[in-house]
């Protein structure tokens, strides 16, 4: 009977002891894929932050260039904008300078008007409501002049509207002495 159990056990041991193998094998198998699966991660790990680092340069050298680019190009309007605000601060002064040339010949016939009204009076008050009607007509020969640039007939328009509402409002042009 003891043999007997003995024989049992033994079988049960060498069993025991495959089953102890079997799993021992996997065990090591399962390590070494765990660290090499370990290394792969801690490589590609590496990677991926080489190429996120290598990514955020390029991006920022990049940004780098655009704004060097975005300073030279403000930088050029700048200097066209200065250009042509000088051409256009030429062209205004030219046609203050002819405004004041054609408001001065206006006064000297508007003085020789009235010293000609003064020696002939006129009938009734219809000639003088007819020049007070059409206060823009007396302004009409410079802004004609001016508006045949097109550049300036914006700033023409604006004078004449100015000179409208200084002569409808009481107020005649400013004449030079004379």
């Amino acid at each position: 009977m003891v043999s007997a159990d003995i024989g049992i056990l033994r079988n049960r041991i060498d069993q025991a002891s495959l089953d102890y193998s079997y799993a021992r094998k996997r065990y090591d198998k399962a390590e070494s894929e765990y660290v090499a699966a370990k290394l792969d991660l801690q490589h590609k790990t590496e990677i991926k932050e080489h190429l996120t680092e290598h990514l955020c340069t390029i991006i920022q050298q990049n940004e780098l260039r655009k704004a060097r680019k975005l300073e030279e190009l403000m930088q050029q309007l700048d200097v066209e904008a200065d250009e042509e605000n000088l051409e256009l601060e030429i062209e205004v002064e030219q046609m203050l300078q002819q405004q004041e040339a054609e408001a001065g010949r206006q006064c000297s016939q508007a003085h020789s008007h009235a010293g000609t009204a003064q020696e002939n009076p006129a009938p009734s008050g219809v000639g003088q409501e007819s020049q007070q009607a059409d206060p823009a007509a007396a302004a009409s020969p410079a802004v004609s002049e001016q508006s045949q640039n097109p550049r300036t007939k914006s700033l023409s328009n604006m004078d004449s509207q100015t000179q409208a509402v200084n002569v409808t409002s009481g107020s005649s042009p400013a004449c030079p002495a004379t």
